[in-house]
């Protein structure tokens, strides 16, 4: 059994004032701010269950999860008074998970605050071994790489 992460442990044992933290949870599911906010709102919607990454989630609870972020998304613009937001979610250290618990930031934009995407960080760090895919055809029937990519995420 793998230990238990540092969302687990705050979700299950609510130490100091965590609870201050909590703004939604159901019985598979918990949404609380961010400890360390990016912008005031940055909320973290979290499965109880402890995977590390999106696909390893059951069916159940990546629903559950898929519903969550929606209502939290909706108080959150309730709350903060914008509509814009980005729902951000890294899975694994090489994209920038810190902690190995799947989680979906939800964090409030305003007009102004916007500097690198993630497709910016991606084009900062391109190397020869890393070149950007080419555009995808207008027209046609995909053919080699693209193809076989498609046809394998297709199943």
């Amino acid at each position: 059994k793998m230990s238990d992460s540092l969302f687990t442990m705050l979700m299950t044992k609510k130490p100091g004032n965590f609870a201050e933290q909590i703004v939604y949870e159901d019985d598979k599911v918990m949404a609380f701010l961010d400890k360390f906010p990016q912008v005031p709102g940055h909320t973290l919607v979290v499965p109880k269950v402890q995977v590390e990454k999106v696909h390893e989630l059951n069916e159940e609870t990546a629903a559950a999860v898929g519903i969550a972020v929606a209502k939290v998304a909706a108080k959150v613009v309730e709350a903060t008074g914008t509509d814009q937001y980005n729902i951000m979610v890294n899975n694994g250290k090489d994209s920038g998970q810190e902690v190995p618990h799947v989680h979906f930031h939800i964090i409030p934009r305003k007009a102004g605050d916007y500097s690198a995407s993630w497709a910016k960080s991606i084009e900062q760090t391109r190397t020869a071994a890393n070149p950007r895919p080419d555009k995808l055809p207008d027209d046609g029937e995909f053919t080699g790489d693209l193809k076989a990519i498609r046809d394998k995420i297709r199943g």
